[in-house]
This record gives structure tokens, C-alpha cells and sequence, in this order.
């Protein structure tokens, strides 16, 4: 599927499942630049809060499955930073399916 723009991710420790980690995704964007502000801003909106997400990072991502992916999602499959440092997507979603 072709990525067609960038969103930012949140991932959350999943409540009663020690070690899991749910993700949403949110503020869609066909620009980078704008994608990586948003990031910047939504960290700086949880950083004085009780309550705070893993990790905020930008995710490369076709429009249809932004609009397609359900809240609060635990696939390993998902879009995640990878593709944007130069790294193979499927090995990312390799190591995080392996066993610890």
C-alpha cells in the first residue's frame, strides 16, 4: 500500500497486561514538516499530565488506512517510524513479534 502521508503515534502501556503496548494514531498530514510539529506539540500536551504515552513519533501512512485503523490497537503489523530512519519496516515488526 502506497504511503501517502504521515501521522503521529502514540503508544500506550495497555492497562492489565504487564509488558503490552497499545498504539492509536492521530492528526493525519501529506507533509512531514507538519507531521513532525504536531509530534512536538502533542508531547508538550501530555508532558504535564498524570498520564503520559510511551512514545509520540511520526509514522509514514496511506490515507485509507489511517481512516481504516480502530483506536487503541496492539498489531505489531501497524505503521511505525521505521521507514523513516532507514530501516526495513518488516524487520521492526519482526523483532517486536519475537519472543523475550
Amino acid at each position: 500500500m502506497e504511503c501517502d502521508g504521515f501521522a503521529v503515534r502514540l503508544d500506550w502501556p495497555s492497562v492489565g497486561r504487564s509488558g503490552s503496548v497499545r498504539h492509536e494514531f492521530t492528526q493525519f498530514t501529506t507533509s512531514l514538516r507538519r507531521a513532525a510539529r504536531r509530534a512536538e506539540s502533542t508531547r508538550r500536551f501530555w508532558s504535564a499530565g498524570p498520564l503520559r504515552p510511551l512514545a509520540v513519533t511520526v509514522v509514514p501512512i496511506a490515507r485509507v488506512a489511517y481512516r481504516a485503523h480502530v483506536g487503541e490497537c496492539a498489531s505489531a503489523r501497524c505503521p511505525t517510524t521505521a521507514p523513516l530512519l532507514g530501516m526495513s519496516a518488516d524487520a521492526d515488526s519482526q523483532a517486536a513479534q519475537r519472543p523475550r
